[in-house]
């Protein structure tokens, strides 16, 4: 992606461009149509907490069951699952800055982030099915949806890349929804402040 890495994540960590950018996938996750990535992202969620619709308690549509073209499973589930998991249909779990990891239904998707330069990132996406699932899952459907959603972010990380170098380019208010932007940019600022060299003064370089 010629981006910056950090612009992926801060793409990531945000869902106001999702109707906008991610048509397919706002129709799978209501949720994401709305521009709200969880329930209380809705500064009124309290009015829609006992409704369990896919728009307001997030998961996949009505009838869908993964990230998939269709909806819908293309290969056995896995066991264990509880009804709230296979509900929600997507888990996420984040490792800053290189890796998130998203447990579905029938697989697991990972992408990992690699800086190349300053504005060009290498992503590498696996998708990962139990190896007696392989010759009964329709693997093309999966992963040409999870690839479709990744071209689609990583079209709009250049462009906003390409809009740093606009003259008219200042720093932004965050929205409240970017709460977890927020949280971002406050891991890199800290990450970097540990970073720094200490300095020292000549008596302290004299002991």
């Amino acid at each position: 992606m010629n981006c910056n890495w950090k612009i992926f994540w801060e793409n990531f960590n945000e869902c106001l461009h999702c109707p906008g950018v991610h048509k397919d996938l706002s129709r799978l996750v209501p949720i994401y149509g709305r521009g709200l990535m969880a329930r209380h992202d809705d500064p009124e969620w309290a009015r829609y907490a006992d409704n369990d619709a896919p728009e307001f308690s997030g998961g996949l549509r009505a009838g869908a069951e993964t990230w998939s073209r269709d909806g819908r499973v293309h290969g056995p589930v896995f066991a264990g699952l509880t009804p709230a998991e296979r509900a929600a249909g997507q888990t996420y779990a984040t490792s800053l800055p290189s890796m998130f990891v998203v447990g579905h239904v029938d697989y697991v998707r990972t992408v990992r982030l690699a800086p190349l330069g300053p504005e060009q990132t290498e992503l590498t996406a696996e998708w990962l099915f139990a190896p007696d699932a392989l010759a009964q899952t329709d693997i093309d459907n999966i992963v040409a949806f999870g690839a479709q959603v990744l071209e689609e972010d990583a079209a709009i990380c250049e462009i906003n890349q390409k809009g740093l170098h606009s003259i008219r380019h200042q720093a932004g208010v965050l929205m409240p929804e970017e709460y977890d932007l927020r949280r971002f940019h406050e891991w890199v600022r800290g990450r970097h402040a540990a970073l720094q060299p200490i300095k020292t003064t000549s008596a302290d370089s004299a002991r």
